[in-house]
C-alpha cells in the first residue's frame, strides 16, 4: 500500500515574511517611480504659432481692420503677400509701431494697391453725432 499525498505545508511564517518582503520592494519601486514622473517637468503643450494675418491684426489700430478686410476683399494674393512682409518685420522686431488704419491704407497706395473704403464725415449736432450730409441737408430745408 502506498501512502496518501500529503502536501506538507512547511515554514507558514517564511511565507508570510517573503511576501511582506515582496511588497515592501514593490511599494519602494514605486514611490521611485513616482518620484521620477514629478521631478520631469511636464511637456507643454504645443503653442498654435499665429498666422502672419494675426500677428498684423495685433499692431493694427484706428480703422486698421477694416483697411485690411477692405484690401483683401479688392486684391486677395498680393494682400497676403504684403502681411506675410509685415509680419516677418514685427516679429524681427524691425516694425515695433503700431499701425494706423492710415499709414495702412497709405502703404497699399504705395504698392499700387488702389481701393476705396466706405467713409463718411460726422459731425456734433444737438448732442448727437450725425452724417454730414444729413446736417446739410437740415439746413436746406429750412
Amino acid at each position: 500500500m502506498s501512502k496518501p499525498f500529503i502536501a506538507e505545508v512547511s515554514g507558514g511564517a517564511e511565507n508570510l515574511e517573503e511576501d511582506n518582503e515582496l511588497k515592501l520592494i514593490e511599494r519602494r519601486k514605486l514611490a521611485e517611480m513616482r518620484k521620477r514622473i514629478a521631478s520631469v517637468p511636464p511637456k507643454e503643450a504645443p503653442k498654435a504659432e499665429k498666422t502672419p494675418r494675426e500677428v498684423v491684426e495685433e499692431r493694427l489700430y484706428d480703422r486698421g481692420d477694416e483697411v485690411l478686410d477692405a484690401a483683401y476683399s479688392f486684391f486677395p494674393e498680393q494682400t497676403a503677400k504684403i502681411v506675410d512682409e509685415l509680419a516677418r518685420l514685427i516679429k524681427d522686431g524691425k516694425l515695433a509701431d503700431r499701425i494706423s488704419g492710415g499709414e495702412l491704407f497709405a502703404l497699399f497706395r504705395e504698392v499700387g494697391l488702389r481701393f476705396n473704403l466706405k467713409t463718411s464725415i460726422r459731425v456734433q449736432d444737438r448732442g448727437k453725432l450725425v452724417d454730414l450730409s444729413e446736417k446739410l441737408m437740415r439746413k436746406e430745408d429750412g
